[in-house]
Parts: C-alpha cells; structure tokens; sequence
C-alpha cells in the first residue's frame, strides 16, 4: 500500500522540530563543507512547500547523490540556521513509485483556481474589441487548452512552479495591467490580452505529473515564446477576418515578452503594449521569486544565495501594529 504523508508537511515545518515523513527530493548535489567534509544538500517538497534539508554522515551510496527527482523518507531536526529553516535530516531512505501517492508531492496553488479563472473568463467578456473578443472565446472555448492553462505550472522552477501557477500569474498580471493601462495611451483591449496569454506557451512546454514537473521536447527544441506565439496564431487562423495588423501587433507582444534575445525572445519589445506586457510579466516573477525564496526565512533574516534571483535577500522586521 502508498504511504500517506503523515501530519509534517512542509508548511507547517517550524525550528526545532524532530521530523519523520515523506518528501519528494529535488535539487539533491554532494558537496564539501568548509572542512572538506561531503555533505548531501537538497530540497523537500510536497503539494504545500519546500524545505531546504542537509545530510552529513553520508553512506557510500549516498556520497554518490541521489537520482533527481526522487521520493524519500527522512528523519531528522528542523533549525533556524542564518534565519532561514533547514533540516538536518539524520536518516534518509529511498522511496519507490508506488510506495507514495503522487498528488501529496506536486506543488499545487493554494488559492481557488475556479474564482482565477472566473477572473479571467470576465476580463475576456469585457474586451471592447470585437476580434480580440472572439479570438479569446475561441481559445477558452477550446477545453483542451483552458484546462491545460488552467492546471501547468508557470515555470519548472523559477516563480509560480506548481499547479495552477500559469493562471495564478497570469491573473497578477491582467491585475497590473488594468492599472498600467489608467497610465499610459495605451490599447487596452491588446494589452490585457497580452497580459494574461503571453505564457500560454508553457502548456506545450512544460509537463507536469508524476515527480514533479519537467520540459516536454517541443519546449526543450522551440520553448514557450515560440510555442506560444504559433499556438495563438492557430487560433487567429480560424478567425477569417481577424485584422492582419492586430495579429501582427499581438504576434510582437508573444514574440518579445521576454524581453531580451538573451532570454529566449526572438524580438525585443518595439511598442508601448509589447514592452508594458514584458515588465508586467517580469515585475510579477521577481516578485514571485521573492516571496519563494524567503518563505522560510524569520524576519530580519537573510535567504541563501542558491536561489532564482541568484542573490542573498534580506526579509525586514515588520513595525509592531499601532494600538
């Protein structure tokens, strides 16, 4: 029979806390300490979090890594080290497949994914633009592609890596936009379209299923932008007097999003809607990455360099409340 998660799971983990439970193990690597002792260095994640876990006292076994990723049972002590919680794990065993029940180890969003995509069904009813309009009631009307959008993971791991993460930053993202779009002389009705389907690529990808989530080949050949531009072009397709302009306009914003030919765009955003969208979407990841990377570290502390912004960040000690 699967083992059941017992009642450790990664949210709830608090300092000085004795463990003993099932983890899916990520980002396992062996390495030195500053005495030259090899220690096993990973991650422990289920559907609520991650914990950063060290290991010392390596079996030989051990001391050859782990596969990546792998399901495990430890056991060990939680500690606040620099301010940020670790475990130190003491023993640790191997899991296989059926001796776990997947869905307790896939990240998933905590927030109500129906209201998100609620949100987002109102925001295409109220697009002024009646190409715009019928092209986004094609694509959601399309229940392949609304229920992949509405469970894949933003990223494999950077910001929102867990199920319902795409709709969840791509709902911050429509947010931002409204309020950008009171700013600027903009077109609004392209830039909400843009802001919330200029991920839609990550459907085809990513994968996501049993031990997490992972590149599918036509993401590892083409990735998201390109996937995502040829993806909504399909669409446009069916749609025989969509304006050849506005598909333009709107393959640019696809196409650019990233913001620079460094990081995957083919294009670097040339209007004002295409580089709107590019920092919509990269204030909500680093935002996003933030709050991930310090999710475990107690105020006036600082997080770990190995993170996505590839820095140590510093959490305040927030004011006592007034009263």
């Amino acid at each position: 029979m699967p083992l059941r998660k017992e009642s450790f799971w990664a949210k709830d983990l608090r300092p000085g806390e004795g463990i003993s439970s099932t983890f899916l193990a990520t980002d396992a690597a062996v390495r030195n300490d500053s005495r030259g002792v090899p220690y096993l260095s990973l991650r422990l994640v289920d559907r609520t979090g991650s914990v950063d876990a060290r290991m010392w006292k390596l079996t030989s076994e051990l001391r050859r890594g782990l596969p990546d990723p792998c399901y495990v049972r430890v056991e060990g002590q939680t500690h606040d080290y620099r301010g940020t919680l670790q475990v130190k794990i003491e023993r640790l065993r191997v899991l296989g497949r059926e001796e776990v029940e997947p869905q307790d180890y896939l990240p998933a969003s905590e927030l109500d994914r129906k209201k998100l995509s609620r949100e987002i069904l109102e925001a295409g009813e109220e697009l002024r633009n009646g190409h715009l309009r019928d092209l986004f009631s094609l694509m959601v009307s399309d229940e392949e592609l609304w229920r992949a959008f509405c469970e894949a993971p933003a990223a494999k791991g950077m910001h929102h890596a867990r199920i319902g993460g795409l709709l969840e930053h791509s709902v911050r993202c429509l947010r931002l936009a409204r309020s950008v779009a009171e700013l600027y002389p903009v077109d609004r009705d392209l830039l909400i379209f843009g802001a919330i389907f200029h991920d839609v690529g990550k459907v085809r990808e990513l994968s996501w299923g049993e031990g997490g989530f992972s590149y599918t080949t036509q993401g590892r050949l083409q990735g998201h932008v390109v996937l995502g531009e040829r993806l909504v072009a399909s669409y446009i397709d069916q749609l025989p007097d969509f304006p050849e302009e506005l598909a333009l306009h709107l393959s640019h914003i696809l196409l650019s999003h990233q913001g620079e030919l460094a990081y995957g765009s083919p294009q670097e955003p040339k209007t004002l809607e295409a580089i709107l969208v590019h920092f919509i979407d990269n204030l909500d990841a680093r935002a996003e990455m933030y709050l991930e990377s310090t999710r475990n570290v107690s105020e006036g502390g600082w997080s770990h360099h190995e993170n996505a912004l590839g820095r140590a960040l510093f959490v305040p000690e927030r004011p006592p409340e007034e009263g």
